[in-house]
Parts: C-alpha cells; structure tokens; sequence
C-alpha cells in the first residue's frame, strides 16, 4: 500500500522524514507543496517587520509650525524599500501591516534648529495611531541658532494597520523649528 504524505491528517501526522539525523539549529521549512527542506533560520529568510523612513535636507529644512500640543513633524520623507510587513510611507509615517501581534523596537533621530532668540524646550517622541507612546519621549534645550540632534527608542505593542509617527512639541509654545533630519526606524525585538 503506498501513502501519498499529503494526505495524512490529524493523529497519522509525524516529523518530517530525517529528523532523527538532522543537524542541530536546523529546522524543516515547508515549501507549500506536501514538500520542504533542512534549512538554518536566518534573519534574512524570516519574515520580520522592519522598516524606515527618512528626511534630510540642509538647503531646504522643513519647518515645523508650533502648536500648544504636540503635533507631528512631517515632512515628505523618502522611504528605505527595505521594508517587511512594515509600508513606508512618504508622509513620515510606518504602518505596521503582519498579521500577527508582535513587539517592535522604535528608533527615531531628528535634528531641529530655532531662531526664537532664547532657548527652547522641546519634546519629541514617538506617537501610535496619534497617542504617545510612554516611555519614547527625548527632551532637549534647544540653544537659539545651534543645530541640537535629539535621538530615542522604545519597544512596543504592533497590531495589523497600527502605525507609528515622530511628534514634536515645544514646551514654550513660541517659536517655528526648521527640521533638517528626521528618521523613524522599526524593527522586530
């Protein structure tokens, strides 16, 4: 009697043919077809979220009017193309597209500058779906005329279509800032 292996089920099921022999921190990959492979899992043949956005431009900063909340900074950015379950979008924006719920690392770097004549307090941090997420808040003095780079990270919660953007507040709320770099970065932990 021949057995075609694609059609056993439930209890008849067992481990893939020479798992007894296989070496070890391999693992069987299933190709789809009833079939597979002995593979070694590598970040490149897993599919991981990542993604990344980014804005840079000395001759031309974006400006970033101040409100009396923290408002979004968001300049037509440039997508990497090396995203994963993750879309880029140019408008300084992530959107988090798996299926699966997953933790994700967030880092964002951003260099703003003011001419408001005394030092600046400002805030930036990292918003999901418009709420700020605790914990990725950076705080600086920005000095008047001085470029002031201002980075941090946090790890959090990503559901199918959340998405993640950078959002600035100057704590004074006087003042416009000229933004010449900004970058938000997402990662699988």
């Amino acid at each position: 009697m021949t057995i075609q292996h694609n059609t056993i089920t439930g209890t008849d099921l067992h481990e893939p043919k020479g798992a007894a022999a296989a070496a070890a921190n391999k693992v069987y990959v299933a190709n789809g077809s009833a079939s597979g492979a002995w593979s070694t899992l590598t970040t490149s043949t897993m599919a991981l979220p990542k993604g990344k956005f980014y804005f840079y431009n000395v001759g031309s900063p974006y400006t970033h009017t101040w409100n009396a909340s923290p408002t979004i900074v968001a300049p037509t950015t440039i997508a990497s193309g090396l995203g994963s379950l993750v879309t880029e979008a140019t408008t300084a924006r992530l959107t988090y597209t798996g299926t699966l719920t997953a933790v994700v690392k967030l880092d964002f770097d951003i260099t703003v500058q003011h001419a408001v004549g005394s030092d600046v307090p400002v805030l930036i941090a990292v918003h999901k779906n418009g709420t700020v997420i605790a914990g990725s808040e950076s705080y600086a003095d920005v000095v008047t005329a001085d470029a002031t780079h201002i980075v941090g990270s946090c790890l959090v919660s990503a559901a199918t279509n959340d998405y993640f953007e950078v959002y600035a507040d100057n704590t004074t709320g006087a003042g416009d800032m000229t933004v010449t770099k900004l970058a938000l970065t997402l990662t699988a932990t």
